[in-house]
């Protein structure tokens, strides 16, 4: 399933922006419509599948789904970051093989609107997270510090 999933994110990164874009947002408002457990399904495959692809595929991918989640209310991206959250407590393994300064480079260059947005989403999900400790230990520091957790 992770090979269907790595699939279909190559795919998407190689759409030219203006068809990426609304094809994320559309999958994304999928997603919200989605049960719990369909959810963490298609986050877990997400996860695994990401550390196959190629980082700047996944960066070109990761930027377009950061600026289409900015866009969304502070109650969607609160659920997509606690959905993240849990799935990467369960299987952190693909997390560990992520290029994280890749990462955080693409998530830095977002203006400065976007980042606050997603920051303050992700900081309101974390500290309320009751094994955050856990999530936070496996991010480089340099990457924290990038998203304002440092």
């Amino acid at each position: 399933m992770s090979n269907a999933a790595g699939n279909i994110i190559q795919i998407l990164a190689n759409l030219p922006d203006f068809l990426r874009k609304p094809m994320l947002k559309n999958r994304l408002k999928e997603f919200y419509a989605m049960s719990d457990a369909d959810k963490r399904e298609t986050i877990n495959m997400a996860l695994s599948a990401a550390p196959t692809i190629d980082p700047n595929k996944l960066s070109v991918l990761f930027r377009t789904w950061l600026e289409v989640l900015s866009e969304f209310d502070t109650e969607k991206r609160a659920i997509m970051f606690q959905t993240y959250c849990r799935q990467i407590l369960a299987n952190a393994r693909p997390v560990e093989k992520l290029d994280f300064k890749s990462l955080s480079a693409t998530f830095l260059s977002l203006d400065q609107r976007q980042r606050e947005r997603l920051t303050d989403s992700l900081q309101e999900v974390l500290a309320s997270f009751p094994n955050r400790n856990e999530i936070l230990k496996l991010v480089p520091q340099d990457s924290l510090k990038a998203v304002g957790l440092r």
